[in-house]
């Protein structure tokens, strides 16, 4: 069924005119980036009456949203404001900054179907200029007020949706609707459970099953390969980059086709993994999402990231960098087993192996910009004659002296505009000060710093870190697209914060985020600092429990505002004190002997002097109120840590389990 539009609200229409006449005016220079849109878009008058249009649900996927006015990522343009990409990867970025103002272009929508879809609207033909009616154009996207859905998508009883028309399939895949969490999501609905997710097609829609129409093959495949190469993209005299000139229609089609981002990683036995899910989908940004993984050494972060990049690089890298799988395989098992879950695809892309195998048996390359970065990343000793013009590029992953981009060759490649764009970015990252700046001559590159002036290759460790490693990610996508702000890509790094100092790493996060906000990146730290520009459901805790196997916390408080040292006492870093490291020393060991499950005598005996020492430094407070409130909480810290929490507790549950907790320590309680 179309959405019913309801009439414009009255604070809309007082001022989208002039907001748009304001536009016009900023359109009248070339833009690298759009504008940001009027805080009118989140006023709660306009906000209630889009979601009242949806039943309180994202235009596109149907998720339930809650009615949050400050939510910038509620409120979508169906065509976007700045920068539309098609299916070929071109990209016109005056389309549609005329529309960002009009009500008919506005609806609510969900973060996950905001940053799956960016900016693409591709088109059959030519696009609609200003000034014309939008009828001109044949748009691939489904819009939920003017087409009806049952003509194109079908849902099936499996929880997935099956395209019924060529525009029915864009849209499934622009909008990643078979996305990993909607399709649990409405399977647990069509069975019957009510978990406060609401999908009103199902309740409208009947399956195949009840229907009698026969249903068409499951638009399951782990890749959209069979889609058919797209129209060549129309002439404009609005700027159009052909982004992709060396790859051909097909490829095109795989990369642009759809946004390529990891949202669930299982791995089994690899190396000190032997059983572990990450969700890497929980961001709560409308940007492309960071995971960032703490933990302390030896608790399984990198191999993360190795799991990821063999299961994603394909057999021809792997066996380029020869790759060794018996080294990978954990101690005593017989097979191991990666599974990575893509957005929009529901079955993984599976990397298996058994014991004696020296090679994987895994999936080609996925049709991503892939890159993967160790904790070592310097100038290379002897720059290459040839680029290397790879799109899966991981190998100081796995090498610390694999070669990297020399950023002095690299710099002086570029022309005026894309080097100035670089430079600033750049300059962002290394919190430069306002009369510092990246130049270059005909033949060098120098940092400017007041009057001192150094070559890259004069630099300290930590700046050449930085900028070699900011100019072999940025090489690599303006390969892609010429504009770093559409840019789309997984980057995976070790240790990001290595070799930088604490004013860098306080901005390394923001930084790359700003200057790359669709790339998807998987980082590693030791350090909070690090932790500064991400946002709630995007920090992971990996640890080992009494039993040694490592397992996850993911129901963590949100970093935003946190101080230092209060992160390092936090879950995040778990330490008891950052004045006294016996107090944290002893905090560990009391966790690690309550979860035992089975405790031997010794470790009983070791219990009983780890919960006297604590007690006479207080650290279970002085009252029997606190004592009983912190001995509770400590106890219900420790079952966390051992068992993790791939499903993350509910307020009501965390209240219940202190609650028992609680009364088995009151005097005559069980």
């Amino acid at each position: 069924m179309r959405l019913v539009r309801p009439e414009e609200p009255a604070v809309l229409r007082a001022v989208g005119a002039r907001l748009t006449w304001e536009l016009a005016r900023a359109w009248s220079h070339k833009r690298t980036r759009g504008p940001e849109p009027d805080a009118v878009l989140r006023e709660p008058e306009l906000v209630e009456a889009l979601l009242a249009m949806t039943d309180g649900t994202c235009a596109y996927c149907e998720r339930r949203l809650e009615p949050q006015g400050s939510d910038s990522a509620l409120v979508a343009h169906h065509r976007p404001a700045w920068g539309a990409v098609g299916l070929a990867g071109d990209v016109d970025l005056e389309s549609y900054w005329w529309l960002t103002y009009e009500w008919s272009n506005l609806y609510p929508a969900c973060a996950d179907c905001v940053r799956a879809r960016g900016t693409r609207f591709p088109v059959q033909g030519r696009r609609a200029r200003q000034g014309q009616p939008l009828t001109v154009e044949s748009p691939l996207l489904l819009d939920p007020a003017l087409d009806d859905p049952n003509e194109h998508l079908r849902f099936e009883t499996n929880g997935t949706v099956t395209p019924l028309t060529e525009r029915g399939r864009v849209t499934c895949d622009i909008f990643a609707l078979n996305r990993d969490f909607l399709v649990k999501a409405r399977l647990s609905v069509l069975e019957g459970v009510d978990d406060g997710i609401s999908f009103p097609s199902l309740r409208v829609r009947p399956g195949p099953e009840t229907s009698g129409a026969p249903a068409p093959p499951p638009h399951s495949a782990p890749l959209p390969g069979a889609m058919p190469p797209p129209p060549a993209p129309p002439p404009s005299s609005a700027p159009v980059y052909d982004l992709t000139a060396h790859m051909g229609g097909d490829e095109r089609a795989q990369y642009f086709g759809a946004t390529r981002w990891i949202e669930r990683v299982e791995i089994r036995n690899f190396r000190p993994i032997r059983d572990l899910e990450l969700d890497l989908s929980r961001s709560t940004s409308d940007r492309g999402p960071w995971t960032v993984l703490l933990g302390e050494n030896g608790s399984g972060k990198s191999s993360v990231l190795h799991a990821i990049a063999l299961t994603l690089m394909g057999g021809d890298q792997r066996r380029r960098l020869g790759i060794d799988a018996r080294k990978f395989l954990r101690h005593g098992a017989r097979k191991g087993l990666v599974e990575v879950y893509l957005s929009g695809t529901p079955e993984p892309l599976r990397l298996e192996w058994s014991r004696g195998d020296t090679v994987f048996t895994g999936p080609e390359p996925v049709p991503a910009l892939l890159l993967g970065y160790g904790a070592t990343r310097l100038l290379p000793r002897t720059p290459s004659p040839t680029p290397d013009e790879r799109v899966v590029r991981v190998d100081n992953l796995f090498d610390p002296l694999a070669p990297l981009t020399d950023p002095s060759s690299w710099l002086l490649s570029l022309d005026a505009d894309t080097f100035a764009d670089v430079a600033l970015g750049i300059h962002e990252m290394l919190a430069l000060d306002p009369d510092s700046s990246l130049v270059r001559d005909a033949d060098q590159v120098f940092l400017v710093q007041g009057r001192a002036r150094s070559d890259l290759a004069t630099l300290s460790d930590g700046y050449q870190s930085m900028v070699v490693m900011a100019c072999d990610i940025l090489r690599s996508v303006l390969r892609m697209w010429d504009q770093t702000a559409l840019a789309e890509g997984i980057v995976l790094i070790d240790e990001i914060g290595a070799h930088l100092h604490p004013r860098w790493r306080l901005r390394i996060v923001s930084a790359l985020r700003n200057l790359m906000p669709r790339v998807q990146f998987v980082v590693t730290t030791h350090d909070p600092l690090c932790l500064r520009g991400v946002v709630d459901g995007e920090v992971v805790v990996m640890r080992r429990n009494s039993d040694g196997e490592i397992v996850t916390l993911t129901d963590l408080p949100p970093v935003t505002g946190m101080r230092v040292e209060q992160l390092l006492t936090s879950e995040h870093f778990g330490l008891g004190s950052t004045d006294d490291p016996e107090v944290s020393e002893l905090w560990e060991n009391y966790y690690r002997l309550m979860a035992a499950t089975h405790p031997s005598e010794e470790q009983r005996r070791r219990l009983d002097r780890v919960r006297t020492r604590l007690d006479e430094l207080e650290q279970f407070g002085t009252t029997e109120r606190e004592r009983l409130l912190l001995n509770s909480a400590s106890e219900y810290i420790a079952q966390r840590r051992e068992t993790g929490d791939q499903v993350a507790p509910t307020s009501a549950e965390v209240t219940a389990t202190l609650s028992r907790l609680w009364d088995e320590r009151l005097p005559g309680g069980g």
